[in-house]
């Protein structure tokens, strides 16, 4: 690109502006508000515990990236004995309130920062936590989420008897750093990291509900080398990185003529951009209205309003 070569009268090279419009590139095209097929991730699911809305998570942010937006959620009646086990999609929402209403199954979902859930309180000595995977209803469990003395956010991950003391780790302990409390064990989570929250508040003896996202990434970390690949985006979308790669070239030019063509560039570029989008659009979506039972189930003597959206109760088998 003749055009675009330096003029500045200086010796030698710097790869920082390079590095710098590969990662500008990279967070405009990942953030598009489209589900690239690409740049989806499986969460590692988790499971519904009584009275507890909020779940912390571990090790979201140690992925290729963090997570940028939930894309779809559903549940598994896992200890359901049937086959197939009973699932039902889990709708996606920005935001939602802490509620004291429960009820099964889990109908809503979103995300948060791990510092921005509720968590409860240590149970006291010699409490038990009973697996859930294998009860028949919900065990009567005390919150799997604590904050201790030193203010790190401990997840249960392993089921068991209390102990006579509180469980502390040291002050900002790292993520991954367990705790023994009994023959239960805790794990610190990074504040920064992502969880997750259901309304309605899952109720003190229900069904355990096995609760599964597919999200969309955020853009990988800032390039660092000129030989950093420009992962997860595929081989045949690499030609719409290239053109928003030489798009933000000409704003860098030191020539004023080549920093007026920019706009113009850019604004190609993200025209072009929809030609991705359609790339990634192929194929019809299985989406619509699904009922919550047969036509010719029983009502059950409830209808649906403000009181009672989500026919929780009426639900055959809820």
């Amino acid at each position: 690109m003749g055009e675009l070569q330096p003029v500045l009268p200086v010796g030698g090279y710097s790869t920082i502006v390079a590095l710098g419009i590969a990662s500008d590139v990279m967070a405009q095209l990942i953030s598009q508000r489209f589900n690239w097929k690409w740049n989806r991730e499986k969460i590692p699911p988790f499971y519904t515990n009584s009275w507890q809305q909020d779940y912390a998570q571990l090790s979201i942010t140690t992925w290729p990236a963090p997570l940028g937006w939930i894309e779809k959620a559903y549940w598994v009646d896992i200890n359901n004995t049937a086959l197939p086990k009973p699932t039902y999609p889990i709708e996606v929402k920005r935001d939602l309130d802490i509620t004291s209403i429960s009820g099964n199954p889990p109908a809503k979902i979103d995300w948060l920062s791990n510092n921005l859930l509720n968590y409860g309180a240590w149970p006291g000595a010699n409490k038990t936590y009973t697996q859930p995977l294998g009860a028949v209803i919900t065990p009567t469990n005390p919150p799997t989420n604590i904050l201790d003395a030193a203010g790190n956010i401990l997840i249960l991950t392993q089921y068991g008897i209390t102990g006579a003391t509180a469980p502390a780790a040291a002050a900002k302990a790292a993520e991954g750093t367990t705790v023994n409390d009994g023959t239960c064990v805790w794990t610190v989570a990074d504040p920064n990291s992502q969880g997750f929250r259901l309304i309605p508040l899952p109720p003190q003896q229900g069904v355990v509900y096995q609760v599964n996202v597919i999200a969309q990434m955020q853009a990988p970390p800032t390039f660092t080398s000129m030989g950093q690949q420009i992962n997860p985006v595929p081989d045949d979308y690499a030609v719409w990185f290239r053109e928003g790669y030489k798009a933000y070239c000409y704003a860098m030019s030191p020539n004023p003529q080549m920093q007026m063509a920019f706009e113009r560039k850019r604004d190609l570029w993200l025209a072009a951009v929809g030609a991705a989008l359609k790339q990634g659009d192929r194929e019809d979506t299985d989406a619509g209205f699904i009922p919550d039972r047969s036509v010719v189930a029983a009502q059950g003597g409830l209808d649906i309003g403000p009181a009672n959206p989500f026919l929780y109760n009426c639900w055959p088998g809820r």
